[in-house]
């Protein structure tokens, strides 16, 4: 039996408009998975500190035929923040039926791409991301769930980069999501090439795709640009990977996220986003699941 993947896709794509908007959107384009948690139209698209607010969040996946499969979590589990956010934030999601809370790490650039922390400056910043994030793993297995951390510079730069930071973290509940885009964007490096060095710690994909040398601006649907996605999805089928793929960036070339694209040519965009990835998924000898 052939495995399969659930594809998503991110509502942040549609953040200059409303968080249903973007859910309405995506379940026209054909998806039925999705992941979500940043701002939409400059405000955050729930308050999970807020009664009933898991609640109302169900009722607008159902009433799109939406299922959750990670929430962006970031802004709560930042070393800066207090432990009992991290709790709530993982109380929700276990009341929204999300198992995987997506993070990113820490950030290497004082500015990108050509003001880079050194060594030392990146030495305690890192020790405190690695101490609350043992913390949030444990927090997190007493729920049943996973945290997870994407490619951002820093202590998640590259795939063995982020294999020594989940070492250093120690948690079995903290594991690893792979941009692809990310790679090529901030490193420069070939993603395929780097992808097997934490393929097996890799319970998401981010299906970003990117265009051009590193730090170029150019995040075009995926498929179309030069990440080798045939090559990425053949490592996760020979590791096992069962876990989401997840369409979250597909601007092309603009200087700011989303910019100034129509949300019908946005539509236009994440259904061809699904139909290039549906068929490279096939090819790797993947199902996508669509219920």
């Amino acid at each position: 039996m052939k495995p399969t993947v659930k594809l998503a896709c991110m509502s942040w794509i549609y953040n200059k408009h409303s968080f249903e908007r973007a859910l309405e959107s995506i379940s026209r384009a054909g998806y039925r998975y999705v992941s979500f948690g940043l701002p939409h139209e400059g405000k955050p698209a729930f308050d999970d500190g807020l009664e009933g607010e898991a609640e109302r969040i169900t009722a607008l996946l159902n009433k799109y035929g939406l299922e959750p499969v990670s929430l962006v979590s970031t802004d709560v589990l930042h070393p800066n923040q207090p432990i009992e956010r991290a709790i709530q934030r993982l109380e929700f999601a276990r009341a929204l039926g999300v198992e995987e809370l997506l993070s990113l790490g820490t950030t290497s650039y004082k500015r990108f791409p050509d003001e880079p922390r050194s060594d030392e400056e990146m030495a305690p910043i890192n020790e405190a991301f690695a101490d609350k994030y043992r913390r949030v793993g444990e927090e997190a297995g007493k729920r049943g769930l996973v945290v997870t951390i994407k490619p951002h510079t820093g202590n998640t730069a590259t795939a063995e980069v982020i294999a020594d930071t989940l070492r250093t973290i120690g948690s079995p509940h903290v594991k690893a999501s792979y941009d692809p885009g990310n790679v090529r964007f901030y490193e420069g490096i070939e993603p395929a090439d780097d992808f097997p060095a934490i393929a097996a710690q890799t319970i998401s994909v981010v299906a970003k795709d990117h265009r051009g040398a590193r730090a170029a601006l150019d995040f075009p649907i995926p498929g179309e640009g030069e990440a080798n996605f045939p090559a990425i999805f053949a490592t996760m089928r020979e590791t096992g990977f069962t876990g989401p793929v997840i369409v979250e960036r597909l601007d092309g070339l603009n200087g700011e996220f989303g910019a100034d694209i129509p949300v019908e040519q946005l539509d236009r965009r994440i259904t061809e986003a699904r139909v290039n990835l549906e068929r490279m998924l096939r090819e790797a000898g993947y199902v996508c699941s669509v219920v």
